[in-house]
């Protein structure tokens, strides 16, 4: 039972590094029912239709009703479970250039959040919005007022809210094994999936199941440890440090929003009061967030130190200098004592 166990995890190990499996056809003549054309491949190259497309079916129904939400070439279901299922490979192979494979993000996120704020609105237990815990004077502050327009723009609340991911992503994961020297707007995509299953759990939170946003941070970090490659011990204390970062970018943007809407305070005092506070914030972000980007340099270093071939004969040859001389030696006595013998 064991053994099987082991097997199928192996197996589901294999489909989650490589689940995709083109099929390219290259030995089967093809006919191309759109110009006549007889072609070796899956596309004509004539007109680029699609080999085997033949009489009208139910799936070709379901193509066409799908095309209404762009959903006809790439299934958004598909690249769903591809989430669920291996978030980190996934979000690796949409950034490393296999798009093909992968229904658009931006899309996805912003379809799934209108499903999601749909459902939650005819369904959902409880008025879990923020403006049922408001009074009418909090609508004024213009923090809250963002807050609103978040809440009831869950798709595009949640990529403001995760873009603060992003910069933090860049310093401390730069230099991981897994995937290094991703850019900018690579983090931009890699916070817009995990988005997407931010989005699915916090739906489900408001249904009821309570577990769901434990489950959306257990999913970041495996998210974030199949992507960069780190150790889950690496990955977790990066992760934390991000979400520090981001945390305190968010407090700092709300304090500026607080320092607008006030209107009792001096211009100059306000001024002050501004510049003490984002001076506060800046410090207590940058610091955590500068140590965490020394240590990942310093693990890069010893890393490529240490895969260095050049570097690992050198240290053989300082820890047993003379070993060749002496085997050799060793092997000449164990001659002679043979022979002697």
């Amino acid at each position: 039972m064991t053994e099987r166990i082991k097997q199928i995890w192996d197996r589901f190990r294999a489909w989650q590094l490589d689940p995709f499996d083109y099929g390219f056809n290259a030995t089967d003549s093809q006919h191309c029912s759109n110009c006549g054309n007889t072609f070796v491949g899956n596309y004509c190259p004539y007109c680029s239709q699609k080999a085997g497309l033949g009489r009208v079916s139910w799936q070709s129904v379901q193509q066409s009703v799908g095309e209404v939400w762009g959903m006809g070439n790439r299934s958004m279901s598909y690249s769903l479970l591809q989430l669920l299922l291996r978030p980190g490979h996934f979000i690796h192979d949409y950034i490393s250039g296999k798009r093909q494979v992968s229904f658009p993000p931006v899309k996805m996120m912003l379809i799934v959040a209108l499903v999601v704020s749909a459902a939650i609105q005819y369904w959902g237990s409880e008025d879990m919005s923020i403006a049922a815990s408001l009074s009418k004077s909090d609508v004024t502050n213009s923090y809250i007022q963002f807050l609103l327009w978040a809440d009831n723009n869950k798709g595009w609340g949640m990529l403001v809210a995760l873009s603060m991911m992003v910069l933090p992503t860049w310093l401390l994961f730069r230099h991981a094994p897994g995937y290094s020297r991703h850019t900018l707007p690579e983090g931009f995509f890699i916070q817009v999936f995990l988005g997407i299953l931010l989005v699915i759990f916090m739906a489900l939170d408001s249904f009821g199941v309570q577990w769901a946003l434990w489950l959306s941070v257990f999913y970041y970090l495996i998210a974030y440890h199949q992507l960069f490659g780190y150790g889950w011990w690496a990955t977790s204390w990066r992760l934390v440090l991000c979400g520090y970062g981001a945390l305190m970018m968010g407090i700092t943007i709300g304090m500026m929003f607080e320092f607008q809407s006030r209107s009792d305070s001096k211009l100059t005092q306000l001024i002050i009061e501004m510049a003490v506070g984002a001076l506060v914030m800046l410090v207590m972000t940058a610091v955590p967030l500068a140590l965490g980007y020394a240590i990942s340099c310093y693990a890069h270093r010893r890393r490529t130190h240490d895969n260095n071939p050049q570097n690992k004969a050198i240290e053989n040859d300082e820890e047993d200098p003379g070993g060749h001389t002496d085997a050799s030696d060793g092997s000449a006595d164990a001659g002679t004592e043979a022979a002697s013998a």
